[in-house]
């Protein structure tokens, strides 16, 4: 029996990294929802905004169908898609763009915890919710007043529905928690590099981590979160950093 995993913002980054170590195994049944379309979109690669968080459903409907009539040893949901913007005092910051923010890294993985558990209670014996969090969601960090702000709701999130599906004798099987990959070299971190000063005022502290090499490549981020995975050190309520995990 197959196990199931289902990634969202899989277009670049960390997500694209999942996508490729977890597909490179037979075992699994890998799908996405990313917020771009992706050049070489298979079938198992849903178009979904999740800014648009009236879209998120509908596209989640699609996965639905890809795995009706099917049964998994293991069902789990990475969260992973996110924006960083806006990176600017908070005095500066568009209500567009404050709301962007707050509904891709926030409100859309909150609907997706949502709509997988369900759809999941009845086809996998193990269920598993991974949300990727931050640093930021315990730290202050000038000029990001929204990315904080969403990644430490999200934690809270997390630990709620976690306590939930404890109480509910029906979903013991459910785990949900969330996990900080540590500073990765993606475009993310690419984007943060170009701000100013003025509008991210540690901006030169990023710029010395590229240059210095302290970014971890996303591959092998991604392998040790899928080793941790495996390993079952995922466990519900945890609130994981993976820079404290023991990684064997």
């Amino acid at each position: 029996m197959q196990n199931l995993y289902l990634l969202t913002g899989t277009t670049k980054g960390l997500g694209a990294a999942l996508q490729k170590v977890l597909a490179a195994n037979d075992a699994n049944n890998v799908y996405s929802m990313s917020r771009f379309a992706v050049v070489d979109q298979s079938s198992s690669n849903i178009f979904v905004d999740f800014s648009n968080t009236e879209s998120i459903e509908p596209a989640f409907e699609k996965f639905v169908d890809e795995i009706a009539g099917e049964t998994f040893a293991k069902a789990v949901l990475i969260n992973n898609a996110g924006v960083v913007a806006p990176v600017s005092p908070f005095t500066e910051i568009s209500i567009t763009a404050l709301k962007t923010n707050i509904d891709v890294n926030l409100l859309a993985p909150m609907i997706m915890m949502r709509l997988f558990a369900n759809v999941t209670r009845a086809i996998a014996s193990e269920r598993l919710i991974i949300n990727i969090s931050s640093g930021a969601a315990k730290r202050a960090v000038p000029g990001w007043a929204a990315y904080c702000t969403a990644k430490a709701g999200l934690e809270m999130a997390t630990r709620a529905a976690a306590m939930e599906a404890t109480a509910m004798n029906s979903d013991t099987a459910l785990h949900i928690c969330s996990l900080a990959p540590g500073v990765i070299d993606t475009p993310m971190q690419a984007e943060i590099r170009e701000k100013s000063t003025h509008d991210f005022p540690d901006v030169e502290r990023f710029r010395a981590m590229k240059k210095d090499g302290a970014l971890r490549d996303a591959h092998h981020v991604a392998r040790d979160i899928v080793s941790l995975i495996e390993q079952g050190c995922m466990t519900n309520g945890g609130n994981f950093d993976i820079r404290e995990m023991n990684l064997k």
